[in-house]
């Protein structure tokens, strides 16, 4: 008789033989809650990260300071726009991550969340 595996089994040998798993592709419900969760996490990272540098635009002491700052703005939302485009490929929308962020369900990282006193300092943290 020849062995029968389940399709957990066929999918951990495709992940072990290290191939490239696609957002079609069947996977375990708790793989892709896993996923969607950990590239939620970096795009609210990414968001959050560019509030503080955004509340210093206005106050930027130079034109190019400003334009400094609002480059790195841009940035950051590009990336957590990217990486919430991705996570709904796996399945969630926007709104429901952006939701579970509000609601304190997802979390995010803060490393780079925190009170500077001057754009400069801002900036510095930031890098």
């Amino acid at each position: 008789m020849g062995e029968t595996h389940s399709i957990e089994d066929r999918f951990q040998a495709f992940v072990e033989a290290e191939n490239k798993v696609e957002p079609k592709h069947w996977m375990p419900d708790g793989y892709r809650k896993t996923l969607v969760r950990q590239i939620s996490q970096h795009a609210h990272s990414e968001v959050v990260g560019m509030l503080p540098e955004a509340n210093w635009i206005t106050r930027a002491p130079s034109l190019r300071a400003k334009l400094i700052l609002l480059a790195k703005v841009q940035d950051e939302a590009g990336h957590g726009l990217y990486l919430y485009s991705a996570a709904e490929t796996l399945g969630t929308s926007r709104d429901e991550m952006i939701g579970d962020l509000l609601s304190g369900k997802a979390k995010y990282s803060s490393i780079f969340n925190c009170l500077a006193r001057t754009p400069k300092e801002q900036t510095l943290r930031s890098y």
